[in-house]
């Protein structure tokens, strides 16, 4: 693990701990960061993006707690549930929904897209993760939006 590289320095140790699912480490970061909990820490990832990205829930939890944004976009324009979604995290994916403070809040994260214009909904068909494709059409997930390549 290059984070040294990619990180700034006085994020290395919240881009660390999301990375590994630290949740103490995590705490200790959140506690000394200075700063937006939603600047990016690691490849325009926040440590949301990475908590997501990585499947730990309890990091998940912590950084929504402390008031993450669910729709912050990393540097290819996907938002943290594209990264759950990926990974067919359902739990994180579920608490992701249910962390929306409203219905329009809801929509924009399905309806999110990345810049080759994929919806979560897209992550986790491409993974054939099937309890996160059952929970994002139960949440209002569109199955007929297309991204760039027409699928």
């Amino acid at each position: 693990m290059e984070l040294e590289s990619f990180t700034p320095p006085h994020l290395q140790a919240l881009a660390s701990a999301s990375e590994l699912g630290d949740v103490h480490a995590l705490r200790l970061a959140l506690d000394n960061l200075e700063g937006s909990i939603d600047q990016p820490v690691e490849d325009g990832d926040t440590a949301l993006h990475l908590a997501c990205l990585y499947g730990h829930l309890s990091c998940v939890q912590l950084i929504l707690e402390r008031g993450a944004n669910l729709e912050a976009q990393d540097e290819d324009g996907a938002i943290p549930l594209h990264d759950a979604c990926a990974g067919g995290y359902t739990e994180i994916v579920q608490l992701l929904i249910n962390s929306a403070n409203s219905t329009e809040s809801l929509k924009r994260m399905l309806e999110s897209v990345d810049a080759e214009g994929d919806t979560p909904l897209h992550h986790a068909a491409r993974g054939e993760h099937a309890d996160v494709i059952r929970l994002l059409l139960a949440s209002g997930a569109s199955p007929t939006k297309a991204n760039l390549y027409g699928k």
